[in-house]
């Protein structure tokens, strides 16, 4: 059977775990000087302007967001030229490649390259999306 809880042995555990505490654990010594430098720093600490220390990490921030600023509009100019060289390849590459794909394959070779370009493109996004779906786990 189920007994009620009783909130004394809460408190009998917490005691025997206190006890366990300090018999295994013990507190390390304290540096030189430990007592006078935590003094120092409290009394620097009470002494600190709040505007000042605010606007100074106000002013942090202001940089560190400008910082974050420019990375991404590098990033923005490098990911646009890299899709502009790219179109430019691609273009350049099919320029080339359109007269020997029409002397071999004739008029529905024009029409077979999209359509295995969108095939591959198909195929790359399956591939990618298919481990985190739930048909996976559905089929073997």
């Amino acid at each position: 059977m189920n007994t009620p809880h009783d909130p004394s042995d809460d408190a009998r555990l917490e005691r025997a775990l206190d006890q366990a505490l300090a018999r295994s654990l013990v507190a390390p010594e304290l540096p030189a000087g430990f007592r006078s430098q935590l003094q120092t720093a409290l009394a620097r600490s009470t002494s600190i302007d709040h505007a000042q220390l605010r606007a100074a990490i106000e002013r942090e921030h202001a940089e560190q967001l400008a910082e974050l600023r420019d990375g991404y509009v590098s990033l923005r100019q490098r990911t646009l030229g890299t899709l502009i060289g790219g179109a430019f390849a691609v273009g350049l590459l099919l320029n080339f490649a359109l007269p020997w794909i029409t002397a071999n394959f004739g008029q529905k070779g024009v029409v077979a390259l999209p359509v295995i370009g969108v095939a591959i493109g198909l195929g790359l996004s399956l591939r990618a999306w298919w481990p985190r779906s739930s048909l996976s786990r559905l089929l073997p």
